[in-house]
């Protein structure tokens, strides 16, 4: 009989506590599965999603609590299309801790300020079970954050306006990482990436192509510094082979071509010029010479 009493009286508060902690229990859920989803998985770029209005055409239901008429406090609102928003409200306005689900599946769950996302928040996005983790302002990632894609890539590092911008790291699912500077979403700026099977280039980037100033170094020993386009040999460079022979001149798609010095391990100096990798003419004239260093150059 005393309990029935004390849940006479007080059964708003009890129902309104009861709901807080679902939602409490929804947060730690939530966040659970997300830590295991990111340590398992993961391609595309996904953007943050745009959340309902509370007072737009779309039109909806809510239920919760209110403050001279507004919501205020704990509730739930759900728009006539489908999306769903739970967690707290202030003078109208989604605003604190909720978790916004949209009709198609995809999910935000993290702190409000007046109607978007703002502070500290996870996505996770249903369509292409990628998932998202950091720091938000106005409605878009900006800070630090973790993107992961459902084929197990990962970028951790800086965001400005939704895209990756500033320092940032990548880790492919097949090994390749890359780390350096970001601008759109691309590698822009000075980078290194090396490549599973053990390749590294460190150098500058354009649109995520090897552009400008860079070193090549292969996993077999072989070195190349100098100029780059387009992700090849472009321009001036000295190229180092495993074996030790060295060419420093022209470069053109990937292969040696102009006017170049080619020095074989044993010190016999080369110069003159070159054609599409192949030695043409120049300081020396020996027959002999120039076919065994041909040879050489195409075997390195």
């Amino acid at each position: 009989i005393f309990l029935q009493r004390i849940y006479s009286k007080n059964k708003g508060k009890i129902i309104l506590l009861y709901t807080k902690n679902i939602l409490i229990v929804k947060k730690i859920a939530f966040f659970v599965v997300a830590f295991f989803l990111m340590a398992g998985i993961g391609s595309a770029q996904d953007a943050s999603r745009v959340v309902g209005s509370l007072t737009g055409k779309s039109g909806g239901t809510y239920k919760g609590e209110r403050k001279k008429g507004v919501f205020h406090g704990h509730g739930t609102y759900t728009w006539n299309n489908g999306d769903v928003y739970e967690g707290e409200f202030k003078d109208g306005k989604m605003d604190g801790f909720g978790i916004y689900t949209w009709a198609d599946g995809d999910t935000y769950q993290g702190n409000f300020k007046d109607g978007l996302q703002e502070g500290e928040g996870m996505a996770y996005y249903a369509k292409k079970n990628n998932m998202f983790k950091g720091n938000w302002h106005n409605g878009k990632r900006n800070g630090k954050g973790k993107l992961i894609w459902n084929n197990g890539d990962c970028f951790e590092g800086d965001w400005v306006e939704d895209e990756r911008t500033g320092e940032g790291a990548f880790f492919a699912a097949n090994g390749d990482e890359y780390r350096g500077h970001y601008e759109h979403n691309s590698r822009n700026g000075q980078g290194t990436y090396k490549w599973a099977y053990g390749d590294v280039y460190t150098g500058n980037w354009v649109n995520d192509e090897r552009e400008g100033h860079g070193r090549f170094a292969f996993a077999n020993g072989a070195v190349y510094e100098g100029d780059f386009a387009l992700s090849k040999f472009e321009g001036e460079g000295k190229y180092t082979s495993a074996n030790g022979s060295v060419y420093v001149g022209s470069f053109h798609n990937d292969r040696r071509h102009g006017y170049g010095v080619y020095t074989t391990p044993g010190g016999t100096e080369l110069a003159g010029n070159w054609e599409n990798n192949k030695y043409v003419g120049g300081s020396h004239s020996v027959q002999g010479l120039m076919t065994a260093i041909n040879r050489s150059i195409y075997a390195d």
